[in-house]
């Protein structure tokens, strides 16, 4: 069985990679167990508190692990805790999937030699996805999304009502995209303040097919992503 471990900032990221894990799968036996963690400070032990799936199933010839780790600065701090342990478990896969924000946009080399540091790669090599600035730049991107929502939400009124076009501009450069998000939506009185069926229906109303053959070839990470998952998949 091969395995993937994908370590998230959090609900909307772990969200988006398991339908994005399952999409990529297509026909493949693929089974997914998601993870929440919190705890960890003052000499707290992390814990899981929330699972959903099931643990390596028979019958399948895929197994992918998604934690969603709670706050971006855990995402390193948690793959180092449980490396040897999926290591020695027969994972050949790690991916990390984290934001930019709170920093800042020219700090993004710094995040990712930050990230890299001291991180184990032997046997596994760990990849990081930052999502710049948020994961949420992602989802402007898939510009088709908004008029599934509601008809009324077309691209010539979001570029009337907020001077950008999501469908020719790099959403990459939106300081806030969650805000953009949110705003937009706002127009049809839909709300978008991440809670998780807010984001499960956003996810839902993604044109994976475009996320894959259109925004991964524009947004680096993304594209990273994508291709990592599609390596897993069709590795030896």
């Amino acid at each position: 069985m091969r395995k993937l471990a994908i370590f998230t900032e959090g609900r909307t990221e772990q969200i988006f990679a398991e339908k994005l894990v399952l999409f990529l799968g297509g026909d493949a036996k693929v089974a997914v167990r998601v993870e929440r963690v919190e705890g960890g400070r003052r000499r707290e032990p992390r814990r899981i508190i929330e699972i959903a799936g099931t643990k390596e199933p028979e019958g399948h010839e895929f197994f992918v692990l998604i934690v969603d780790c709670g706050q971006d600065e855990r995402v390193k701090s948690d793959i180092m805790e449980r490396y040897r342990g999926l290591a020695g478990a027969g994972y050949r896969h790690i991916v990390g999937i984290r934001d930019l924000a709170p920093h800042r946009r020219e700090d993004v080399e710094r995040v990712r030699q930050g990230f890299r540091f001291g991180l184990p790669n032997d046997p596994i090599t760990v990849s990081l996805i930052l999502a710049i600035m948020e994961t949420e730049a992602w989802f402007l991107a898939e510009h088709s999304h908004f008029s599934r929502l509601h008809q009324a939400l077309t691209i010539e009124r979001i570029r009337q009502e907020f001077g950008f076009d999501p469908m020719q501009d790099d959403m990459g450069l939106r300081d806030r995209p969650a805000s953009d998000l949110e705003d937009i939506y706002f127009l049809e009185k839909i709300p978008y303040q991440k809670t998780c069926k807010q984001v499960e229906r956003t996810v839902n109303s993604l044109d994976f097919s475009l996320l894959r053959n259109r925004m991964a070839t524009r947004i680096a990470d993304l594209g990273k992503l994508v291709r990592l998952i599609e390596t897993f998949f069709e590795g030896p």
